[in-house]
């Protein structure tokens, strides 16, 4: 159950000319012979070629090898008229030698629609928070993760998942290069073929990914190309190290996944691929960056001590700077890792962290690791609800969270909103109209269109009350032990992410970046009844210590459960909280092992109802929901009407025009004009 409201302030109310069919998404191409050197891998050599555009402008392309003694360059039809193929030269020995070709077609082709993409997106320096696209348009990413075809065809799943997502209103996207979803140019799954050599890249699915983004082009939709991820490099998190072609195991050359990223040769095998994804693909502007590593957080090497962290933040250096070099139209680059104080963002143009958290309401609208300075734009490319303990098996089925989650992805502290990562089950759910309703608001509200640089948290005044039940926030999280201060109103805010579901044992040997211990500060407005529930505790035993105002109120230790035994579950603290501020202390103070929350009741009554906004310089979006009924309830649950005034304080004088928004239809359901003084608007 929740509302919207929009208040806006009331002012009286590449294209290539190649035959008689024409395609806008279609590249100014030319193909060339170039003769083949026995000693070289063609993968590995390093050719130009000149493209002279209508505006007598000379580009220097890298160019790409596609079979045989076939060579092509690709670039986008910026604007209408004769494109000229100019001469060819191939980087021998430190210094460019003129190549002899021979063009397989004309060389000149006649463009006479411009690409309507224009040029790759880029950051708006005057924020350095949003993205402007090629004409300057202010481009909000909307949308979810289809990382790859899982069982499906894949070039038929992306035509068909890129046309609905741009018929939903959805305009962003990611897709690995992932072997199983036959999108890795140097890794083949067995069933699927042969490996190429080492240092040889597959065609046929170089020509799928031709296929997927002209797929891209043509739907409207832009996508992160991910290009390495985790997997490939662990061997603790989603490992495919034990299958992968460079392990030494397998006739490879690597003895462990973090030599990858210090191997002189893995480097060059994969600088090489990387010019060629960009000599390839990078003409197009559906590409809204080159994602290096999908959460390379989980690697061996940043998982391991300083040295290996400092060879990741190189390798992200290096291949920036790699890629910038070859990129003649500018894409950004990106990767996604939690740590934005890691130095491998140094060189990435956003910051793209992940997030599977147990209250996902407030997580997408929070940073657990924020950068020093939020010095560019920061969304999150996947969030999802693993970790949502409260929820029941049917809502995760049918994806009961997801949608919820996209809303509240609109608001927060991230630049840009958050990107679900089981869109999937949205699509096998049949929910898509739930998504086209929330990108019909983000258009109509001018989200989509107009800055919202501020967000705040609304005070809700009267109406029904609740209990206040604080669910736990983040879940296997590092940080420092922290200290909540409750805000009498019962406001839902970020501090409490800090609530984490996890703690670990205080005295551990050696010490651990995970917090033991949590510090709640709460003013009981009267005495009251309130309750700590435990999910679980660890199979190898923990402690929990309770301590209110300096006395102890529980103190239990859980023994190592006996063999074939399940460790306790569903525990429950009950204890009185009287009138006046209180200090509320939880603590694993000797473990050995971690201890599992599900929800901390207060019992102090609270509104039912809770709001958030963000605020433009003449609109506002406002988010209105009821604490406990935002997901989908079960078929039997009855839901009831409640009520109550939400006041936005220091809201600027003038005329305003309020409508209300209904988020199942995505449609406005009625509206009001109120003349504003100035100050709190109610």
């Amino acid at each position: 159950m929740h509302f919207f409201g929009l208040l806006a302030r009331s002012r009286g109310l590449g294209l290539v000319l190649i035959s008689s069919l024409a395609f806008a998404t279609a590249p100014v191409e030319f193909s060339f012979r170039v003769e083949p050197d026995e000693t070289a891998n063609p993968f590995a050599r390093e050719i130009w070629a000149e493209v002279e555009t209508p505006a007598g402008t000379l580009l220097r392309l890298p160019a790409f090898y596609d079979g045989g003694d076939t060579w092509a360059v690709r670039t986008r039809a910026s604007s209408k008229g004769n494109y000229r193929f100019g001469q060819a030269e191939e980087w021998r020995e430190g210094q460019l030698t003129p190549l002899a070709v021979a063009l397989n077609d004309r060389d000149r082709l006649r463009v006479r629609d411009e690409d309507r993409w224009g040029p790759p997106l880029r950051i708006d320096v005057r924020t350095n928070r949003s993205f402007l696209d090629g004409r300057g348009q202010l481009y909000v990413p909307l949308g979810g993760n289809l990382p790859w075809a899982d069982g499906e065809d894949t070039v038929s799943f992306y035509r068909e998942n890129l046309r609905r997502f741009a018929a939903t209103g959805l305009n962003w996207t990611r897709i690995w290069m992932a072997h199983w979803g036959k999108l890795n140019l140097d890794w083949i799954e067995p069933h699927h073929g042969d490996n190429p050599p080492l240092g040889m890249l597959d065609l046929e699915v170089a020509r799928r990914w031709d296929a997927i983004v002209a797929a891209a082009d043509d739907a409207g939709v832009r996508f992160q190309m991910v290009l390495q991820h985790h997997g490939q490099y662990s061997t603790t998190v989603n490992s495919d190290w034990a299958d992968h072609p460079w392990n030494a195991t397998n006739a490879g050359f690597l003895e462990s996944p973090v030599d990858f990223f210090t191997s002189e040769q893995a480097r060059q095998l994969t600088r090489d691929k990387f010019r060629y994804i960009v000599a390839r693909w990078g003409y197009s502007s559906s590409i809204m960056a080159w994602e290096l590593f999908n959460e390379v957080k989980w690697t061996d090497a940043r998982r391991g001590p300083p040295e290996t962290n400092a060879a990741v933040a190189d390798w992200h250096q290096e291949m920036a700077r790699h890629l910038r070099r070859f990129d003649v139209h500018g894409h950004l680059i990106t990767t996604s890792d939690d740590d934005l104080t890691h130095p491998l963002w140094a060189a990435m143009d956003y910051y793209q962290p992940h997030l599977y958290a147990s209250n996902m309401v407030l997580g997408v609208q929070s940073v657990l690791h924020p950068p020093t300075r939020l010095d560019r734009p920061l969304f999150y490319g996947e969030v999802g609800d693993d970790n949502m303990i409260n929820l029941a098996s049917e809502q995760r089925s049918r994806g009961s969270a997801h949608v919820p989650m996209a809303w509240a992805g609109l608001f927060g502290s991230p630049t840009q909103p958050a990107q679900l990562w089981y869109i999937d089950v949205l699509r096998q759910n049949d929910r898509w109209d739930e998504l086209a309703s929330l990108a019909r608001f983000a258009r109509s509200s001018g989200l989509l269109e107009h800055p919202f640089n501020r967000t705040t948290r609304p005070t809700v005044i009267g109406g029904d009350r609740t209990p206040w039940r604080i669910q736990p926030g983040y879940y296997w999280e590092t940080g420092p032990n922290p200290e909540i201060h409750l805000d009498r109103t019962g406001h839902e805010g970020p501090e409490l992410m800090e609530f984490r579901r996890v703690l670990t044992a205080a005295n551990a040997q050696p010490p651990h970046p995970y917090p033991s211990r949590t510090t709640f500060h709460v003013h009981a407005p009267a005495a009251t009844n309130a309750k700590l529930t435990i999910a679980r505790v660890s199979n190898s035993g923990s402690s929990l210590r309770v301590t209110l105002d300096g006395e102890i109120i529980a103190d239990q230790v859980w023994p190592p459960a006996m063999s074939g035994q399940a460790a306790p579950q569903n525990i429950s603290i009950p204890f009185r909280l009287g009138y006046g501020q209180h200090t509320l202390i939880l603590e694993n103070p000797i473990g050995p092992e971690w201890i599992d929350f599900a929800e901390l009741d207060l019992g102090i009554p609270v509104p039912a109802l809770v709001a958030v906004a963000r605020h433009g310089p003449d609109r506002g979006i406002l988010w209105v929901r009821h604490r406990n009924q935002l997901l989908s309830p079960a078929p039997d649950e009855e839901l009831t009407a409640t009520s109550a005034t939400v006041q936005l304080a220091d809201h600027p004088a003038g005329t305003w025009l309020v409508t209300w928004w209904a988020p199942a239809s995505g449609q406005p359901i009625g509206s009001t004009s109120i003349d504003h003084e100035g100050g709190t608007l109610s």
